[in-house]
């Protein structure tokens, strides 16, 4: 998988991982632990950033308790043309629980404080496949191991597409006549985005690829891209998800969109970037008029600005070494999916998040 500087290899046991001795060195912006500390107070159900229980059962109830945090009150920064700056680099802790033995082996397990967490998080939405591919979707979910299958066009280390490349950590660069998104990825190495603000529109004559044509413009604080020209090679979710922030003395949570996988070259994403304070909200719906029986749209993800100069983007590259060590499940090795104190098997419910 992607390296970082080639110096480091550990034995990876995510929280969602599907193997030992899977070896990975981990881009440094990515490496944050954070101790699990009790909240401040654990009686008081609104959401002004402090701990609430029973959060969130809707997406109505996560964008509440998340524009309640203490970073999404600060004030927003502006461009000199009035707009929200978005510029900064953006990164969420992971943490992760680093473990040496005494034969000098390494556990590194990624999230690992995230499994015990006394908030409660909403499912994430799924995409609604026409009848033909959902079976071809559940096929898929099936035959991985774990949250990993070697069918996922990530281990080809190919780029991984909208809207699935949205996740930290990542850079904005933001002038008057583009955003710049640079993507420093744990499974796929470094790649970017330019949304162009300065009016144009999409390519009469257009390559498809796989991030994509992107513009923007702003509705009010919030900028609108479009995409189009996205091929077929990449996916949509799944794998091991990506980090969403944890609420005030908790561990950030993991979104597994689990059934959120292939898409068409008919592929069209609208985004919405909302910067709050230290914290930009990111909410994107996918059409594919081939595959889907109406729009997808995403649970909103949350974005928290890094602290300079430590947290920054750092290099990162891909090697694909890990498809032929990703193992299938079978009658006599089936996975189990860890969420919260509870061990299931995937064919559970509940692994399905």
């Amino acid at each position: 998988m992607n390296t970082k500087w080639g110096l480091a290899r550990y034995s990876f046991f995510a929280a969602t991982a599907f193997m030992a001795g899977y070896l990975l060195a981990v881009p440094a912006a990515s490496q944050t632990t954070q101790a699990s500390a009790k909240p401040a107070s654990a009686d008081k159900g609104d959401s002004s950033g402090v701990y609430m229980p029973g959060c969130c059962s809707t997406n109505e109830e996560l964008q509440k308790f998340y524009l309640g945090l203490p970073a999404a009150k600060k004030p927003t920064p502006r461009a000199p043309d009035g707009h929200p700056d978005l510029t900064g680099f953006y990164d969420n802790p992971f943490n992760t629980v680093v473990t040496k033995s005494a034969d000098g082996s390494v556990s590194f397990v990624l999230g690992g404080r995230r499994l015990a967490t006394n908030y409660k998080w909403p499912s994430p939405e799924m995409p609604s496949y026409k009848a033909e591919y959902a079976a071809k979707v559940e096929a898929l979910f099936k035959n991985q191991y774990g949250a990993s299958t070697p069918d996922d066009p990530q281990y080809d280390c190919k780029p991984m597409g909208v809207p699935r490349a949205s996740m930290i950590p990542l850079q904005f660069v933001q002038t008057p006549k583009m955003v710049v998104i640079l993507y420093e990825s744990n499974f796929i190495g470094q790649t970017y985005r330019i949304i162009y603000t300065d009016g144009r529109g999409h390519p009469k004559d257009l390559d498809s690829s796989f991030l994509g044509d992107s513009i923007g413009h702003w509705e009010g604080d919030t900028l609108v891209a479009d995409v189009v020209g996205l091929n077929d090679e990449t996916w949509l979710g799944g794998a091991q998800g990506h980090t969403e922030p944890g609420g005030p003395g908790q561990p950030g949570h993991q979104i597994v969109e689990t059934h959120a996988l292939i898409h068409s070259d008919q592929e069209h994403v609208t985004e919405r970037y909302t910067r709050h304070g230290d914290m930009i909200v990111y909410e994107a719906s996918v059409e594919d008029p081939v595959m889907f029986s109406k729009p997808w749209v995403l649970t909103p993800r949350h974005f928290m600005l890094g602290i300079p100069p430590d947290d920054r983007i750092f290099e990162s590259f891909c090697e694909a070494r890990d498809k032929s060590h990703i193992v299938r499940p079978s009658e006599a090795d089936e996975p189990q999916c860890e969420l919260g104190n509870a061990v299931n098997k995937p064919g559970d419910a509940a692994c399905r998040r």
